[in-house]
């Protein structure tokens, strides 16, 4: 049996494609690494700070009658516990702060 050039061409493509057609034909990326855990100590102070406070302010304003208002509050204003040992700008603190603050004065205020 002879077989000419064109036709051995013809059956090593065949065998190529063959073993293609179980794999997609396009790039599957795969999934993100799952995200970090570690915080910055400056972060974690502020929110274990930020929500204490809010959660004692939010829930004292309700047993005292008066309206939701979080940012009415001085510890909200003035933004306490901030240390520079704690590895951070103070706008980094400020802005943790204040936001576990009204998580935390939320949930004091409808909660208790």
């Amino acid at each position: 049996m002879r077989f000419s050039t064109a036709g051995l061409l013809l059956l090593a493509a065949l065998a190529l494609l063959a073993g293609c057609e179980n794999r997609p034909a396009y790039y599957v990326a795969p999934p993100p690494p799952p995200a970090a855990a570690y915080l910055p100590p400056i972060v974690q102070v502020a929110r274990q700070n930020g929500f204490a406070d809010g959660m004692r302010n939010g829930e004292r304003d309700r047993l005292e009658g008066h309206s939701f208002r979080p940012t009415y509050s001085e510890r909200y204003a003035n933004t306490p516990g901030y240390s520079p040992q704690l590895g951070g700008p103070f706008w980094q603190y400020q802005s943790e702060y204040r936001e576990a603050y009204m998580r935390g004065y939320r949930r004091g205020y409808t909660q208790g």
